[in-house]
Order: C-alpha cells, then sequence, then structure tokens
C-alpha cells in the first residue's frame, strides 16, 4: 500500500512538472513554488496568536513537501528562520507560494483556494475561493491580481483580505503568464490576438502588440520592464515608457516545439532563452544584442534558465543538476547538484538572490550575485514554529523517481553528490578525445564573432594541434583563423566577415582539431552557436517636427547601429528612408497628427521618439483689394453662389484675418481684369466668408501663398 501510495505521488509530482514546463505558471512572482505541498486553510500555531516572530529581510519562502511545510529562509546565512506546519487536507494538489514583501500567500491551483500567512504568526489568517483549475495569483510592487489563464478573466484583489478590488475584466483564452511590473501595472499575454495587456490600478490599458495573432507569447519582467518573447517569429518586443524595441532573435528560437523557455522574472536587463539548436541565447536588452552559447548535453531536458550578475544557471532535469555559464569568462563552470536525475527542481530570483529548491527534498541553495552559494538544510529543528507536531514521512517516495523526504529518503540514486557540491561532468564517448572548447556568438557591423574558450585538457588524451570554425556544412570556414592561439584554456576569436545586416542567423561550431589513432585529422566539435551580422540599432535623438500644409518636415539625429534606415510613420502612412530627415504629406490640416521615427537594421527595431504636430491654420493679415468701382461681397462658400449682406462697402481699403486658401469656382474680376479659382477665408469687421484671390492683396506667388494653408472644407 505504501508503495502504491509513493509511486502515486512521484507520478503526480512529474505530471505537475509537465503541466508546468508547458505552461510555464511561474508568472511574475517574488517567490514561486512548483512542488506537492500538504496546505489546507488551517496552521498547526505556533502557540498563541500574539506570537510575533521577525524574519529576515534578505530571503524567500520555500516549500517543505515531505514534512508538511513552507519555510523561511535566511539567503545571507543560509539557514531557515521560520517555518509552519498546515494541515495535510490537500495533500497531492499543485502549490503555488507568491510572495511580495511582506505579504505571502499560498495558491492552491487544483482548486483555486488562495490562503495568505501572516509572517509575524507564522499561521494562515486569510482563505478564499478566487477561481477554478488554472487560475494564476500574481502579486508585486504592492499590487495583487488573480488572471483565470482558461476563461480569459483579470480581477485585481486586496493582498491582505485576498476580496475583489473593482470589477473584473474579460479577455481572449487563454492567456499567457502574467507579471507586474515595477510600475505595478500588470502585463497580460493575449497570445490569440498577438498582444500583451496593462492593467494599472485595476483598468485595462491599451493593448500593446507584440505579435501576429495565435503567435506563442512569453513574458520576463526584466529589470522591472516587461519583455515579451514571440517565439513563432524569433522576435523579443521590450516595453518601456518611452516606447517599445523589437529584436529579432535567432530561427533557432522559432524551431522550438513548445516555444522558447524565459524566466519569468529577469534581476537585470539580460533574459536568457532556450530554444531548438542546442543553444542558449542571451538577450541584452538594454543594447539589443543577442548572444549564444553552446550546450554541451544539447538533448537533455531542461527548465527555463535564469541569470543573477554574470551567470547563468541552467536547470538540467536530465542529470537533476545546475547548469551555470560565466558570462565574463566565456566559459561553463562546473555543473552543482540540485536534486536527483529526473527530480523536482524550482528556481527564482529576487531581492538579488537566486533560489533553487527541491521541494521533495531537504535542501535548498542561495546563491549571491558573485556566484557564491548557501546550503540551506530545511528541516531545521532549532526555529520559530519548528516544536510542533510533524507528518508521518513516507518510506522511499515516489520508489527512487526524483521524490525525497526527510533527509533524502533512499540511496540519492545515480547521482549521490550533495546539493550545492560541484557535480561530475558526464564521461565522453572517446575518453582520449580532447574535450570541445565552450563558443559564445554575436553580430555586429556586418560580421559574426564567435569567441570561445578551450577547455583545460587532462593527461592521456590526444594533443589539440588548433581550433578551427566549422560552418552549417561541417566544413572549416575560409578565412576564419582565431586572433590568438587559445592554448592552456585561453581564450580566441574567430570573426567572419562580409555578411549581410538581415534576419538571417549564421550558425558556427567552433571544433578542437586533432590527430586520431589513425594519424587521421579529427575533430572534437562544440554545439551551434548562431548570431545576426548586426546588433539591432539605438533610437534615434532629437526629433523635431516643423508643421507644413498637410503635412510636416521632419529631422533628427543619427542613431547607433550598422546599416540603420529609419521608419517614419503618420496617418498618412509609412515611409523609410537612410537620411536623418525626412519630409510627410497627407496629413488633414487644423488638426493634431502624432508621428514617430524609429530605427531599423536586419537585428530589429529601435525605441521609437514621438512628436505630436499641431496644423493649426497660421492665419496672416492681409488687406483687400480692387473694389473702387462696388462693394466687395463676402460670400459664404468659395463660389458666387448664395446670398449675403456681409459686404466691404466701396473704396474701403481694411486689414483682414487670412484664415486659408481653397480651390473653388473661376471668378473675373473686372476692376484689375483677372481671374482666379483661389478663395480666401476671412475674419473682417463687416463679417466673416470667403473672397475670391482677386479681390485679397496676397502674393499669388504658388497655392496656398503668403504661408497659408489649404482650408478643409
Amino acid at each position: 500500500m505504501n508503495g502504491d501510495r509513493s509511486s502515486a505521488r512521484a507520478t503526480g509530482a512529474r505530471g505537475l512538472f509537465h503541466h508546468f514546463r508547458r505552461d510555464r505558471l511561474t508568472g511574475q512572482i517574488a517567490i514561486g513554488l512548483v512542488g506537492v505541498l500538504c496546505v489546507s486553510a488551517l496552521v498547526y500555531g505556533v502557540g498563541t496568536a500574539s506570537a510575533r516572530y521577525r524574519l529576515s529581510d534578505v530571503g524567500a519562502w520555500l516549500g517543505a513537501s515531505a514534512k508538511g511545510l513552507v519555510v523561511h529562509a535566511n539567503g545571507l546565512a543560509g539557514k531557515v528562520d521560520g517555518k509552519a506546519t498546515v494541515v495535510p487536507q490537500m495533500r497531492g494538489h499543485h502549490i503555488k507560494i507568491v510572495q511580495d514583501g511582506t505579504t505571502v500567500l499560498l495558491v492552491d491551483e487544483d482548486t483555486g483556494v488562495v490562503s495568505r500567512i501572516d509572517p509575524s504568526q507564522l499561521k494562515i489568517t486569510k482563505s478564499r475561493q478566487v477561481g477554478g483549475p488554472g487560475m494564476q495569483v500574481v502579486s508585486a510592487a504592492g499590487a495583487a491580481y488573480t488572471v483565470d489563464l482558461v476563461k480569459g478573466s483579470v480581477q485585481q484583489i486586496d493582498p491582505l483580505n485576498l476580496t475583489p478590488v473593482g470589477g473584473p475584466a474579460t479577455l481572449t483564452a487563454p492567456l499567457g503568464q502574467a507579471g507586474i511590473d515595477t510600475d505595478g501595472s500588470l502585463w497580460v499575454p493575449v497570445p490569440q490576438n498577438g498582444t500583451v495587456v496593462p492593467f494599472q490600478n485595476g483598468r485595462q490599458g491599451r493593448p500593446v502588440a507584440a505579435g501576429k495573432s495565435g503567435d506563442r507569447l512569453a513574458l520576463t519582467i526584466a529589470a522591472g520592464r516587461p519583455v515579451i518573447t514571440d517565439s513563432t517569429a524569433a522576435t523579443a518586443l521590450i516595453v518601456r515608457p518611452e516606447g517599445t524595441r523589437r529584436i529579432n532573435l535567432p530561427a533557432p528560437v522559432a524551431q522550438a516545439k513548445y516555444g522558447v523557455k524565459v524566466p519569468a522574472v529577469a534581476d537585470g536587463q539580460i533574459v536568457p532563452m532556450l530554444g531548438a539548436g542546442g543553444a542558449l541565447y542571451l538577450l541584452d536588452t538594454g543594447v539589443g544584442r543577442v548572444d549564444s552559447v553552446a550546450l554541451r548535453m544539447p538533448d537533455h531536458s531542461f527548465e527555463p534558465p535564469h541569470v543573477l550578475g554574470s551567470r547563468v544557471y541552467l536547470p538540467d532535469r536530465t542529470s537533476g543538476r545546475l547548469l551555470v555559464f560565466n558570462t565574463e569568462r566565456n566559459a561553463w563552470e562546473p555543473p552543482i547538484t540540485a536534486t536527483r536525475p529526473g527530480g523536482a527542481v524550482e528556481i527564482v530570483v529576487r531581492d538579488h538572490m537566486l533560489w533553487v529548491n527541491d521541494p521533495d527534498g531537504p535542501t535548498a541553495l542561495a546563491f549571491d550575485p558573485e556566484g557564491r552559494v548557501k546550503r540551506i538544510k530545511k528541516y531545521e529543528d532549532k526555529i520559530p514554529g519548528s516544536a510542533r507536531r510533524p507528518l508521518p514521512v513516507q518510506a522511499n517516495p515516489g520508489n527512487g523517481q526524483g521524490n525525497r523526504n526527510g533527509d533524502g529518503g533512499g540511496d540519492g540514486g545515480s547521482d549521490p553528490v550533495p546539493p550545492g557540491r560541484p557535480a561530475k561532468p558526464p564521461a565522453k564517448k572517446d575518453p582520449t578525445a580532447p574535450d570541445p572548447p565552450t563558443p559564445a556568438a554575436s553580430g555586429d557591423n556586418g560580421s559574426v564573432r564567435v569567441r570561445f574558450t578551450a577547455a583545460a585538457q587532462p593527461q592521456g588524451v590526444y594533443p589539440v594541434t588548433r581550433f578551427v570554425l566549422l560552418g552549417q556544412n561541417g566544413r572549416p570556414v575560409a578565412g576564419a583563423t582565431p586572433a590568438q592561439f587559445p592554448g592552456g584554456g585561453q581564450g580566441g576569436t574567430f570573426t567572419v566577415g562580409g555578411l549581410t545586416c538581415d534576419s538571417t542567423t549564421h550558425t558556427y561550431k567552433v571544433a578542437a582539431e586533432y590527430k586520431g589513432k589513425n594519424g587521421r585529422t579529427a575533430y572534437s566539435e562544440s554545439g551551434d552557436v548562431g548570431a545576426t551580422a548586426c546588433t539591432a540599432p539605438g533610437p534615434p535623438t532629437g526629433l523635431t517636427a516643423t508643421p507644413v500644409n498637410h503635412g510636416a518636415n521632419l529631422s533628427w539625429g543619427r542613431s547607433s547601429g550598422y546599416d540603420v534606415t529609419y521608419v517614419v510613420t503618420s496617418p498618412s502612412g509609412t515611409v523609410t528612408t537612410t537620411g536623418t530627415s525626412k519630409s510627410i504629406s497627407g496629413l488633414p490640416n487644423a488638426a493634431t497628427h502624432t508621428v514617430t521615427v524609429r530605427a531599423r537594421n536586419g537585428a530589429g527595431d529601435s525605441t521609437e521618439l514621438t512628436k505630436t504636430v499641431n496644423l493649426a491654420y497660421p492665419t496672416r493679415q492681409i488687406q483687400n483689394q480692387n473694389n473702387g468701382q462696388t462693394n466687395t461681397i463676402i460670400r459664404p462658400g468659395p463660389s458666387t453662389a448664395g446670398s449675403t449682406a456681409q459686404k466691404i462697402p466701396q473704396g474701403q481699403i481694411i486689414t483682414m484675418t487670412v484664415v486659408c486658401q481653397v480651390q473653388g469656382q473661376s471668378y473675373h474680376e473686372p476692376e484689375s481684369n483677372t481671374t482666379s479659382t483661389v478663395w480666401n477665408r476671412v475674419q473682417t469687421q463687416y463679417g466673416n466668408g470667403y473672397l475670391n484671390d482677386t479681390l485679397v492683396a496676397t502674393s499669388k506667388n504658388g497655392y496656398p501663398s503668403n504661408g497659408l494653408y489649404e482650408c478643409e472644407m
């Protein structure tokens, strides 16, 4: 019986992680938990209701399901400083912990019940049914929302009382995982419409176009700002208060079967991505550059990558290890054991700390920005809230299929290395072959630069004769030689120039060349890396817009970047230019219009510059003429039709306000023996209306003349 229960629990945990991997139900949360916690709306207290505990500010709540606990860990000290024991009435449910400062919520994703933990008392103070399966709860920057991913409903809630604030909004379902930015705005991807919809204080804002209808969209809050990855089109949209910026991503991103894997939150402006093709992609949202790094085990199953400081952390579910790439050294560091092979693992960044937790195991890891790690024993007894009745511990949970309880349970599987310790690298197929180098690629100025770090070779392997850049055909790239010979673990660089700055992804490998047993040349190849031949441009600067009749003359400062064109958008359409000025036309006069200019090249588009153009009529003070023989009749329109009592008396020369000019009926003026089809809209002391241009002392130099605009009729 115990074996059946353990097997069922393991199956549930595996199904849960497949579910979370597919839908990336991590959202924008301060700390998220994917695991099987034993939670209900009641908690065995820690004494009396007045008992208070001060928890660390640099900490996180973690799941410790084997003993039915949620624990609070101090990341700097590497110790647990608070825990709450919960009643096991929801054993086997999918539970997520959402933390925003002192707001700590337990979300039962199977039933839609949300419970609030009071950190000062280590007990649940509120519980409420907020929805059903597929409900996401988001809390950050003082705001909290429920997002029904299945039904498309979005509702702001009070994070203390869990009650609705205002009315709900309904979007086109299904929705993507939502997140909250640094300003407290909620961003909800709506893949069916290809948009992301913002909410501020519960009010729905204007949707932002992120892709085409039906595209796969994923949201990351990077440095507090939303970044939407469209893995169908291989693009990323960076949304900032000053505008949006679109970046073209390498083609393998669009080849990922279930979409690119990205983190819900990035501490800085680097967004790590895992797509198809066995490479890790690093999008620098500050400069628009995309680097790619080869994986040594591209056939393994990975969870979304995360980044903190100069290191990228990639959970390898196949091996149960955490792969660590150092961007400053351009090298993979020794992997770190996080769980047993195939086991559950969660990884979240908050408060400039990176947390790795096996919800079914006794240990969690806390990394600081310098890569230092603390091993946290979640079941430490001498902490607040620990002197309570523990839940029964199952023997051999999951039959060794990735679940743990107590202090590990079982023999540790095939990888007995404790969590937080460096793990052994995988065995090579040919132990005498040299290890391949680690390459990373980026592009700019019509070239692709492939940096690589040579592996330190142990004794007893074939010596490396040189390093070679291989193209997609598997052959050495002509003319590509490293800038320096990377012997002894030093770095080297290949540069391939003369490439077109477009959306093409140029893919390469770096190989360690050696002489095999038969004396023939052989290669120890890295994985693929690729990049476009340029970096997305920066925005233009100093946009000015001078109004003219039915348009505007625009000018701006040149943007950074290679092979840049500028895209000018106005109500009359979109035009492009390689210069830094453009005249636009076709705009209605007597109205205001918005024009934008953004820089573009093959790697993407910059943030837009926006200007408002006011085409109000530029009136002029001009005298009348040719009324010596008769009164000058002010007409109601640009023709002689229609009677009016408004007249300029014969012989009166006055100064009028001329508003605009318009083409109308041809009129012959007998006193000057002149004819014109141009009519002026005038405002006079005798009345307002239209006078033919033969009766107004305009310059007659073009149409409209005198700097006037054409009248909108």
